[in-house]
């Protein structure tokens, strides 16, 4: 079959959007269903208004805002530094086989490790303030920052490297006028994907030492979850899921205006 229902078919702007929208749609019906006639239990799946009610709850507290920039700040604040660290070396390994063939054993490895299970080490590294938040968000996308960014520079299309040689250019002519204006799309892409790995993150990282002074959106689902809460922690994954979705939505749109090609 051809079309936008073949394989590989592409759907315009609108249809998508008509398509996305139609789907949540039929997915919060079946919520209300399920829900409003009692068919679940609200401990198990709480209705819309349980969960409005509990968000409400959290606001009335002087807590749901705090949480929600508390826990933006660490997820931006981990971002930077993954950028500023693993774009330039996922950069080199890349574009130069010795650096690659130095770290690669090196990033493969530490990527294998789960970063929940380093949590003693880093409290230990960094104690228990806010700076090891920020820590384990960085552990926890680092290393897939590192390899995109080398997948992204690998897959500049190697007649650009050879025609780039013919003329002359140098390494460097060659990694900052080919290499990188080739790959900065899936580069943009990666920190989209570390983004996105790092909101997977924020309920742990935020069990380091949080409480009412020092507020973040897994602190609110932790007190939620021991209180027995449920439309509390479903309305807080739900805010966790939408301020990761604009994120990435934002992420995707600046991307749109920076890069043309």
């Amino acid at each position: 079959m051809t079309g936008p229902f073949g394989v590989r078919g592409r759907l315009s702007p609108r249809v998508d959007l008509t398509v996305g929208l139609g789907a949540l749609g039929v997915l919060i019906l079946v919520w209300c269903l399920v829900t409003y006639s009692g068919w679940i239990r609200p401990l198990f799946l709480p209705s819309p208004t349980g969960i409005w009610e509990g968000l409400v709850a959290l606001h009335q507290k002087n807590w749901l805002v705090p949480a929600l920039l508390g826990s933006l700040s660490r997820v931006l604040k981990a971002l930077a530094l993954v950028v500023l660290i693993g774009v330039p070396l996922g950069v080199l390994m890349g574009a130069f086989a010795p650096v690659d063939a130095a770290l690669r054993k090196l990033v493969n490895g530490a990527k294998s490790i789960p970063t929940t299970g380093i949590v003693g080490l880093i409290v230990l590294w960094f104690s228990i303030e806010e700076r090891a938040k920020i820590v384990f968000l960085f552990l926890g996308a680092i290393f897939y920052m590192i390899l995109l960014v080398k997948s992204a520079i690998q897959s500049v299309d190697e007649d650009y490297v050879k025609v780039a040689y013919d003329m002359g250019a140098t390494s460097w002519q060659l990694l900052m006028k080919i290499l990188l204006p080739g790959a900065l799309v899936p580069i943009w892409e990666a920190v989209v994907v570390c983004n996105g790995i790092m909101w997977t993150y924020i309920v742990l990282a935020e069990f380091i030492n949080s409480n009412e002074e020092n507020l973040g959106l897994g602190y609110l689902l932790n007190i939620a979850s021991r209180t027995n809460q449920a439309g509390q922690v479903f309305g807080v994954l739900i805010v966790i899921a939408i301020i990761s979705s604009l994120t990435d939505f934002g992420m995707q749109r600046l991307r749109r205006r920076l890069f043309k090609w």
